[in-house]
């Protein structure tokens, strides 16, 4: 995972991007999606930001488990309600998150900036 991680992270500054080219979804979920390409990626279901918020933490959960925050290690997954709308990002190391949001470029966090969240661990 170290290695993914290192390759992530040369792709700071990558623009924000809605869709990928098959037209499933990407938008925040780019860096999970470059870590765990494998796993099946999903179509928004609405333009209703709560019913997409539930949709996207039931799609997690069918390939991740939820992990205490104290479990957190390189390349899990962090959740959160941001604005109403789903935000995943990658955890990375010493409370540092990788993550894009909306119109913005792909960029290095700090996992403090939310105030909740739940973490994940996908299953392989």
């Amino acid at each position: 995972m170290e290695e993914q991680i290192k390759e992530l992270l040369q792709q700071v500054g990558r623009p924000y991007q809605m869709f990928n080219d098959d037209g499933t979804y990407q938008g925040c979920f780019y860096p999970v999606q470059f870590l765990y390409p494998d796993k099946p990626r999903y179509r928004l279901r609405s333009d209703d930001d709560d019913h997409n918020y539930y949709y996207g933490i039931e799609k997690l959960k069918e390939h991740c488990k939820e992990i205490s925050p104290a479990e957190l290690k390189a390349g899990d997954i962090i959740a959160t309600r941001f604005k109403d709308e789903l935000h995943v990002a990658v955890y990375f190391e010493y409370g540092k998150i990788i993550h894009v949001f909306k119109n913005h470029t792909l960029q290095i966090g700090r996992l403090k900036m939310f105030k909740e969240f739940q973490s994940y661990r996908v299953i392989i």
